[in-house]
């Protein structure tokens, strides 16, 4: 074998080298924009759960935004409407629980996309502690009333898990 011979295989080796680089970097920056966006979501999932726990923790904004809406003859939402006839609330009442379930919500919606990637046993509980949540009459019928308005993906997934034997 002669140096020009081993030149040769010294430069296939060298383009071989180059393509496994290409290829795992394209791996890495794949990796790297599907973790930026779970985090983008999560962040984007906490802050919504942040402003909606602000109202539950402070009643007043809650009565607040009552007393502004009413002001300005806003039209109560579907979901407001079906919480005080069916169950009796007042207004007010009406959407405490509404923003309650809308942060429960937020935090099931951004736990929902990663449940495939959870141990069996983290899997197991957070489809049986959803099954029981959404079990319960008024966390269910807020669910079927609001699920409109909910990620489609999050809803296909509890529904699915409803359609369940427990």
């Amino acid at each position: 074998m002669n140096w020009e011979e081993i030149g040769a295989i010294g430069q296939v080796l060298g383009s071989v080298a180059v393509f496994v680089t290409i290829g795992y970097l394209a791996m890495q920056v794949s990796h790297t924009r599907q973790e930026a966006q779970r985090n983008l979501a999560k962040v984007s999932s906490d802050t919504a759960q942040e402003i909606l726990l602000a109202q539950l923790m402070h009643p007043s904004l809650n009565a607040t935004y009552s007393k502004a809406y009413a002001r300005l003859s806003v039209t109560l939402s579907p979901v407001l409407r079906m919480l005080m006839e069916r169950a009796g609330l007042t207004e007010e009442e009406a959407r405490l629980v509404n923003t309650h379930q809308m942060a429960w919500w937020q935090h099931r919606a951004a736990v929902i996309p990663n449940v495939a990637a959870m141990p069996s046993e983290g899997r197991i509980s957070f489809e049986k502690v959803t099954r029981n949540y959404f079990g319960d009459p008024l966390r269910r019928m807020w669910y079927e009333e609001s699920k409109a308005g909910l990620h489609p993906e999050s809803v296909r997934y509890v529904d699915n898990l409803l359609a369940q034997p427990a």
